[in-house]
This record gives structure tokens, sequence and C-alpha cells, in this order.
């Protein structure tokens, strides 16, 4: 009993001068294979951003004119994983590109839009 009373003070003040510890930051991972290497192509011409839209499915990985786009069937439930070569999650976006043969098309294009 008397260690106790005599190791109690001392405890007590290692504790208090460990102060508050800061928060673990979250780690950034990088996920290979989420952005596409270079645009993946529809037939559908643009003109802006806005004409184009992902095809309606489940994890899409192609983007067409907005009113090629469809809708996603009733009752439909899509996973909420984050897979790579698609509009998930931020990894690739739909825009209006300079194809290699000229002309404007909607495309799946790596990262997120620019608002």
């Amino acid at each position: 009993m008397t260690v106790v009373r005599t190791l109690a003070p001392s405890v007590i003040l290692l504790l208090g001068c460990a102060g508050p510890s800061s928060p673990p930051q979250p780690q950034q991972v990088s996920q290979p294979g989420t952005a596409v290497e270079s645009p993946v192509f529809s037939t559908d011409s643009c003109e802006i951003d806005d004409d184009c839209a992902p095809v309606a499915t489940c994890h899409a990985d192609k983007c067409v004119r907005r009113e090629h786009a469809g809708t996603l069937p009733s009752g439909l439930m899509c996973t909420m994983e984050c897979r790579g070569g698609t509009v998930d999650c931020g990894y690739n976006h739909c825009g209006c590109a300079p194809s290699p043969s000229g002309p404007k098309l909607c495309a799946l294009l790596a990262g997120a839009a620019k608002r």
C-alpha cells in the first residue's frame, strides 16, 4: 500500500505531462488504375461538356450525348464501390473533347470535372 501511495503522484504527473495527442490523420492511399490513360471516345458529337453524360449503368465507363444516356432500370441497385476506369468517385468524368479524327466527341476523360 505504501508503494502505491508513493508511485501515484509520479504516475499522475507523467500522465499530465503527456498532453493531448493530435488525432491520427487519414492516409492518402493511391489506387492504381483509377483514371483512364487516354480519352475513351464515343461516336456522339458535342459542343460543350454539358452535352455529354455517362451511359445509364452501374459503374459507367462510357460517355454519350446526354439524350442517348438513358435511365437506370427501376429497382436496380448498384454497389457503393469505386471502380477504376469509370465515372465512380471522381476518377473520370464525361466531357466534350477533340477526337483524333478532328470533330469534338463525348468522351470519358481522366480526373474529376472542372466546374
